[in-house]
């Protein structure tokens, strides 16, 4: 992963729960919104906003096993504006949702 990638990847990783929009990771980052696209296309083959996604899916995933936080604090630490979104998201990556996950933690 390029210096550059590595940089914008750190700010996604440290800003989960307020999420960055495009615009904000490419004036932080110096990169133009297309450079940034280029970039993760090429390196990760996904999109900035599906890498982005998964960051904050796989988070909430090791938090549900992990912790004793509900559903909904699970859903606002990982930066979902709602409980449906975060669950209708959730589903659509896991083929379950996330009150599934909770209870295989158990």
């Amino acid at each position: 992963m390029s210096l550059h990638l590595r940089t914008i990847v750190e700010l996604m990783e440290n800003n989960l729960e307020e999420t960055l929009s495009l615009d904000q990771l490419a004036a932080y980052s110096g990169r133009s919104r297309r450079q940034i696209d280029r970039l993760f296309q090429a390196q990760l083959g996904t999109s900035p906003r599906r890498y982005y996604m998964e960051l904050r899916i796989t988070k909430s995933r090791r938090l549900l096993q992990y912790s004793d936080l509900s559903v909904m604090e699970v859903a606002v630490a990982c930066g979902f504006v709602s409980v449906s979104h975060f669950s209708k998201c959730y589903a659509a990556y896991f083929g379950y949702p996330p009150s599934r996950e909770q209870r295989l933690g158990e």
